[in-house]
Formats: structure tokens, C-alpha cells, sequence
């Protein structure tokens, strides 16, 4: 039987029409839960109006009752037509290439607007089983909530960060150590030789500047006194930590006491290598180094910067001067403190003696370094006066410029010459006045 409106729409399947004598029942395509006979199932659409009893249905037209119902639903395939509000159910295939009308439910293929979205497809939703299913939430629920966990990482991770920042710069204790080490092992000291031996010690303080140092030694030495022990810093500093005392054995050093020649290394790095040199200035017996060490602290974030100051000493021994003697002679040693090195250095001496030419007088710092203040100079007697000034041309106190000013300064009068003796009256020395 032809359909009375015309030829089929090519590739149309004949299901949907009926093709039996009239009386007969009509061919039907059958569709899930599609019943012969009984009103369609909820949500079907009939847009057209009933046809008599075996007569040919239009799409979608609804049978009498008791006769077979022709859906809506029917499967498409390559060519068919949709038609618009024709709904489309669950099962229902679509194939490639089939036309898609405004407003029908959307399967994969063409998009329109306002059209539903189906599993599959971006941003769809999946129906539920059997049908139809309510709406998933916003399809933008996952996406928003992938930003708001990303914002918490990148949040999470930024306060880690600052955390650490913090950490590694938060101002190191000044009361607890940031650095220490101590010597690998014994270190000869070599007799009557220039230069003596050095030990190092390197320190890793990172950025920090010395806020506290301490130092220990132990020196095994039969003439201590015959020693000089100076300390330099990884800023090229240096403090005499064994001025020729009379005494070795161990010792300990701390920028706590003001008069320390440590003071001299406040300020500076407290990362590098830290170096004990010491040296015999006379000939007949050796010494060793038995083990030395350094502690540094940091200093506070907010310590000023060691600045010099003058210094200044003065005494009057009123020591007799051995006659005809070149080796011990009259000695007097000034002590000086303070943080710094020589930028200018003055001395008075004053000395009784009948004849001046006998005289040799000596200045020495607390380096271990000697100048000749006087020397067999004739017609300065019987009231012998000197007054000296690094900042004269020819000064010989001019050699003693950039040597640490902290510790021992010693002066010493020999009178070389057999006959007459005289007196080691007074004496000062200024550093940086």
C-alpha cells in the first residue's frame, strides 16, 4: 500500500505505515515498551489527528483504541527526516549524516542552539537508565571546582613559601653559637723561623657578621715568652692572642672582656677561614700547638658597626737601666684595647742619662713588629726627651701604621756603653688621637 501523501522519503523505513488491506491490521514497528494495544506511554507525543482503523497514519498519529500504536519514536537511519518537536527517546540510534531541526533533542551530530545535550557530548549529561533523567547540576560545577582547588594548592603552596622565607631569614640568636671548630691535630711551632707555622680553621656562618668570638688554645712552648700567637679573620683582621707571655698552657679568649685583642675582629664575616700563626723570635728551643678552636656568634640585626676610638696609655716605670747591656735593658710594657688598627701612633719617652750616645731605645707592637726610637744619638743628655709622630715625614713609628692597636706595646732602653747608668723615667703612647 503507497502512502496516500505521497512516496516514501528515500531510505524511509515502511514500518511506520501501514500496508495491509483495509480491515487488516496495519504493520508496526516495534519499539521498546511499545504495547499493541493501549494509550502510549507518558511523555509521547500524537501532534496529528487519528486515522480510520487500517487506514495509513501520518508520523506520529495515534491508532484507535485497540488497534496498534505508530510512535514517534521510530529509529532513524541515514536520511531520515526529523521533524521539529518530534522528541527523541532512549535506543532510538542516530546515524551520520542524519539532519537535525531546531528544538528536537540533540544526539551526537549537528548542535543547535538550545539544544539538549546527551552523554557523550561536551558539556552533556547523562540520562537515566531507561529514560529520561533530571539535569546533573551546573554543567560548570566540576570546572568551577577544579579552580577552587587549584586556588587552595597555589594558596597552600604560598604560605609554605613564605613560611620558609621567613624561616631562613629570621635574625640568628646572638646568644647562641652559629659557628665553632677546632684544629685537626698538633702543630709544631718552628724555632727562630720567620713566618713561625699556621693552623686554620674554617668556619660556614652563611651571611653573618661576628657579634661574639671566643677563642681557646693550649701552647706548650719551655720560653713562652718567645712567642708570638696572632689570629686572623676571614677578613684579613688581625688580634695578637699571644703576646709572649710568660705562661702557656691553655688559655681562653672572649670579646666579653672589653681588653680583649679579640675585640678587634667584631663585624666581620664569620664564614671563612680563621687562621692561628704562630711564630719563636729566639733561637735555642721549639714549641707545639697542642690543639686550638674558635666559636663565633652572629651579631644582633640591629648592633652598630665597631667603630675606632682613640687609645691611650701612659706610665712611669722609674726603672733603672742595666749598664753595658745590648739584651735585657729597662722594660716597660703599655697595654692597649679597642677595636681597630693603626691610622696614626705617637710616643713620649722620657729618660735620664748622662751620656745620650749610650742609649738605644725600642718601640715594639703587639704584633712582634720593633722600631728604633733612638740609637746611640749624642748631646740629647743628661734630661733625655722624645716625642715622636707616625705623621712625620721619616717618623720611624711610620711602619706601625695598619697593625692592630690591641694589646701589649712595650718599650725597652739598653744602655750599650760601660761606665755610666741612668733611669727609665716615664713614657705614652696614643693611637689614633
Amino acid at each position: 500500500m503507497t502512502d496516500p501523501n505521497g512516496p516514501s522519503h528515500p531510505g524511509w523505513n515502511q514500518g511506520g505505515w501501514s500496508t495491509a488491506p483495509r480491515g487488516e491490521a496495519p504493520e508496526t514497528a516495534q519499539w521498546p515498551g511499545a504495547g499493541p494495544q493501549g494509550p502510549p506511554e507518558p511523555g509521547w507525543s500524537n501532534p496529528h489527528q487519528p486515522q480510520p482503523y487500517g487506514g495509513p497514519q501520518p508520523y506520529g498519529a495515534p491508532q484507535p483504541y485497540g488497534a496498534p500504536q505508530q510512535y514517534a519514536e521510530t529509529a532513524q537511519y541515514p536520511g531520515a527526516a526529523q521533524y521539529p518537536g518530534a522528541p527523541q527517546y532512549p535506543g532510538a540510534p542516530q546515524y551520520p549524516g542524519a539532519p537535525q531541526y531546531p528544538g528536537a533533542p540533540q544526539y551526537p551530530g549537528q548542535q543547535y542552539p538550545g539544544a539538549q545535550q546527551f552523554a557523550g557530548q561536551p558539556g552533556g549529561w547523562n540520562p537515566a537508565p531507561g529514560g529520561y533523567g533530571p539535569p546533573p547540576a551546573s554543567p560548570g560545577r566540576g570546572r568551577r571546582t577544579g579552580i577552587i582547588v587549584t586556588a587552595v594548592v597555589a594558596s597552600v603552596a604560598i604560605v609554605a613559601a613564605v613560611v620558609v622565607v621567613v624561616l631562613l631569614n629570621r635574625a640568628p640568636d646572638p646568644n647562641t653559637p652559629l659557628a665553632q671548630g677546632t684544629s685537626a691535630g698538633p702543630l709544631v711551632i718552628p724555632d727562630d723561623t720567620a713566618g713561625g707555622a699556621t693552623s686554620t680553621i674554617t668556619l660556614d656562618g652563611g651571611d653573618a657578621r661576628v657579634g661574639r668570638l671566643e677563642v681557646v688554645l693550649d701552647l706548650q712552648h719551655a720560653y713562652p715568652a718567645e712567642v708570638t700567637g696572632v689570629l686572623t679573620s676571614p677578613a684579613g683582621r688581625q688580634a695578637v692572642v699571644f703576646p709572649r707571655a710568660p705562661t702557656g698552657g691553655r688559655l681562653t679568649l672572649s670579646t666579653t672582656d672589653p681588653a680583649s685583642p679579640l675585640v678587634n675582629l667584631l663585624g666581620g664575616p664569620v664564614a671563612g677561614d680563621w687562621a692561628l700563626t704562630l711564630s719563636d723570635e729566639v733561637t735555642a728551643d721549639s714549641g707545639t700547638l697542642t690543639s686550638w678552636g674558635v666559636t663565633a656568634y652572629p651579631a644582633a640585626p640591629d648592633a652598630p658597626a665597631p667603630a675606632a676610638a682613640p687609645a691611650t696609655a701612659s706610665a712611669t716605670p722609674g726603672l733603672a737601666i742595666p749598664d753595658d747591656d745590648d739584651y735585657v735593658g729597662a722594660t716597660d710594657v703599655l697595654g692597649l684595647s679597642g677595636y681597630g688598627t693603626v691610622d696614626r701612633i705617637a710616643v713620649d719617652v722620657a729618660v735620664s742619662h748622662a751620656i745620650s750616645s749610650d742609649l738605644r731605645i725600642e718601640l715594639r707592637s703587639p704584633l712582634g713588629r720593633t722600631v728604633v726610637l733612638s740609637e746611640y744619638e749624642a748631646g740629647l743628655g743628661p734630661a733625655i726627651a722624645l716625642t715622636l709622630d707616625s705623621a712625620t715625614p721619616g717618623s720611624p713609628l711610620a711602619p706601625l701604621v695598619g697593625e692592630p692597636l690591641a694589646g701589649p706595646w712595650e718599650l725597652r732602653v739598653y744602655d750599650g756603653v760601660i761606665v755610666d747608668e741612668g733611669t727609665f723615667d716615664r713614657w705614652g703612647v696614643t693611637v689614633n688621637g
